[in-house]
């Protein structure tokens, strides 16, 4: 029987190519962060209680309205 011939042609090396600009601009706003400002934190705060407390206002009427 016949035997087929192994390949002996190898692929041709990858060719490097430089890295596009628009890579470089998404790191670049990665690493420029906007912190939060202290008004906005405070401001954060005081909503998440007011809502924490509704919350509890909201339980205790619930409760009342029960017994």
């Amino acid at each position: 029987m016949a035997q087929a011939k192994k390949k002996t042609a190898t692929r041709t090396a990858k060719k490097t190519t430089a890295r596009k600009a628009q890579c470089r601009k998404k790191v670049c706003n990665r690493t420029q962060r906007k912190d939060i400002t202290n008004q906005e934190r405070m401001h954060v705060y005081i909503i998440t209680g007011m809502s924490i407390i509704a919350g509890i206002l909201l339980c205790a009427n619930a409760a009342m309205m029960m017994v």
